[in-house]
């Protein structure tokens, strides 16, 4: 059954994406993959701790959008000057990890993550139209908005008990709102299917409390995207 399914399930696929679809359709949803590299100043139970060293990590996720024109699933009568705006959601996962000993107290270590859920306002203007995609082939946007970041993860502080030295573990956790900048270009392949390449930058300033606190105030987060979009 499973030999079966799958090959079905891509041919289901590629049908979709080969159907002649509407340009300048309404709704669209996509996947996002890239590299996330971040920057914090460190703050350990309330005192200054200097910016550690970070490593990059990757960072993906989902995403729903809905441009204001008036064709494709969900189109409406809207304004012809709206055509050059558009809304998105998307939810992104990354790993956030603190390792360096010399700013945490007792060689202490942080393996954590950010899932961070994000509302974006978009502003575009297309460029190279044809007939196929009237709207223009080349579309460089920004888009800006609020987020929600649920970041946590494994706390680790090393501690001497009777000439032994053992860990300390727990999982912490924190819930931020966060600003969100993304800067890009969408790129039309086909009429209902758009390239994104992005730049996204978010700012928050979350804590994490066992034993020790540790806050990161400010954490900015840039993020290298590329996203494949169907257009409804």
């Amino acid at each position: 059954m499973r030999r079966t399914t799958y090959p079905l399930g891509i041919a289901v696929l590629l049908a979709l994406l080969a159907l002649s679809g509407v340009a300048q359709s309404a709704m669209w949803t996509g996947v996002e993959l890239g590299g996330n590299f971040w920057t914090a100043k460190i703050k350990v139970n309330g005192g200054d701790a200097g910016t550690p060293p970070t490593d990059p990590a990757v960072i993906g996720g989902a995403i729903i959008g809905y441009d204001f024109v008036n064709s494709g699933f969900g189109a409406y009568a809207w304004p012809d000057w709206m055509k050059y705006f558009s809304v998105a959601t998307d939810i992104t996962y990354n790993k956030l990890a603190i390792h360096s000993s010399f700013f945490i107290p007792s060689s202490s270590r942080f393996n954590g993550y950010a899932v961070t859920w994000s509302f974006l306002f978009m502003g575009h203007y297309g460029f190279l139209p044809d007939s196929e995609v009237p709207s223009g082939r080349i579309n460089p946007y920004i888009g800006v908005g609020p987020a929600i970041v649920f970041s946590g993860g494994d706390f680790t502080q090393p501690v001497r008990r009777v000439n032994n030295r053992v860990n300390s573990r727990g999982s912490v956790s924190s819930t931020n709102v966060a600003l969100v900048v993304e800067p890009g270009i969408r790129f039309m392949a086909l009429k209902n299917v758009s390239i994104d390449t992005a730049l996204r930058w978010r700012y928050c300033a979350p804590s994490w409390a066992d034993g020790v606190t540790i806050k990161a105030d400010p954490l900015n987060q840039f993020s290298l995207l590329l996203r494949a979009n169907y257009h409804f």
